[in-house]
Order: structure tokens, then C-alpha cells, then sequence
């Protein structure tokens, strides 16, 4: 086993999240589902999904706070295995009041997003990616330490990970877009 250490993303781990993120959400059926042509147009791919992450990791988007897990994989050389995109918007709602509205880089990368050739246009795509193995407690504990529920959808292979955390399962959603067969199904869950 190797020793592992979570941190706050930095504007220098750009490139690495940008990896880790792409090859987690590989066997993801959402990501290949809003992005179908990743494998043929692949630096397509690479560029617009960087330059999401570059915004996540802005100071400028500080509704968003980017966590990474590395392990240390020889005497002080660590490479980072897992990444997790918090939205930490109700922070800057509690100062700001009501008419507070967040910042969103999913939105702002969009509007340099219409050319890429690795999309389907037709789907707009929202995750929240981490490796299975990882079993990291800093979202939880600033959940309950903010007094705030997580949520999100999750693949449902990955729910009874989630749920040995103290997640609970409030429901299913099957997406299935106009005249499509196929359809995804992801788990609702909240802790």
C-alpha cells in the first residue's frame, strides 16, 4: 500500500487533474454518452476538458474548491490518483445573501465549447468524478462541519461505495434522450 495524502488542487496540477479526470470517467456511461467521439477527436478532447479544470482551479471561481488524493510512489515523488469537484457555492451565499448568484465555469467553458468535435451537442454534461478505491472523508467532514447535505448521481456500481461511506440512496433517474434506445441510469444519493 502506498502512503496517500489529500490536498487542495493547485493551478500547477492543471494538467495532471486534466489526466486523472479523463481516465476516471473513461467507463463512465454519462461522459461516453456526452462525449462519444472523445477516442476520434481526442485532443479536442483534451483541450476543452483542460480548460474546464484550469477554471475550476482559478481564484476566480471561488465557489469551486478542487480536492486531489496522491500517493507517494517512491521516496518523495507523489502522483496525484483521484481528483473531487466540490461546490462550495453556499459559502459565498451565507455572506452574500439571497440574490447571490454563483459562478460557474461549466457555463463560461461552454461558450468556447460549440466547436469541439468530441461532444454530442445535443447533452450538457455535469459530474462529480473519484476512484472507487479512494475513501477520502474531506467532503463529509466539511458537510458536517458547514452544517450542509451533499448530493449528487453517481453510476450505480459506484452506490454501495458511497453507501458504506453513510450516503443514502433517495432514488434512480433513468435519462433517455428523444428516440434514443439507449438510456442511462444513475443513483441518487445524500449524505
Amino acid at each position: 500500500m502506498y502512503p496517500s495524502r489529500v490536498r487542495l488542487a493547485e493551478a500547477r496540477d492543471v494538467d495532471l487533474v486534466t489526466n486523472v479526470l479523463i481516465i476516471a470517467m473513461e467507463d463512465n456511461q454519462c461522459w461516453q454518452y456526452q462525449f462519444p467521439h472523445s477516442a476520434t477527436y481526442y485532443e479536442d478532447h483534451w483541450n476543452y476538458t483542460r480548460d474546464l479544470v484550469r477554471r475550476f482551479l482559478s481564484t476566480a471561481y471561488d465557489d469551486w474548491i478542487v480536492m486531489v488524493v496522491e500517493i507517494e510512489v517512491e521516496a518523495g515523488e507523489w502522483d496525484i490518483v483521484a481528483v473531487s469537484v466540490w461546490d462550495v457555492s453556499y459559502v459565498n451565499k451565507r455572506i452574500h445573501g439571497r440574490g447571490y448568484r454563483p459562478n460557474s465555469p461549466l457555463i463560461d467553458a461552454r461558450q468556447f465549447g460549440y466547436g469541439r468535435r468530441d461532444a454530442d451537442h445535443k447533452h450538457v454534461t455535469a459530474f462529480l468524478a473519484a476512484e472507487q478505491e479512494s475513501n477520502q472523508r474531506w467532503g463529509m467532514d466539511m458537510a458536517d462541519r458547514d452544517g450542509v447535505v451533499i448530493t449528487f448521481n453517481a453510476n450505480p456500481r459506484s452506490t454501495p461505495h458511497y453507501e458504506r461511506l453513510g450516503f443514502g440512496k433517495m432514488g434512480q433517474q433513468v435519462i433517455q434522450a428523444p428516440d434514443e434506445e439507449e438510456a442511462v441510469v444513475v443513483d441518487c444519493l445524500a449524505y
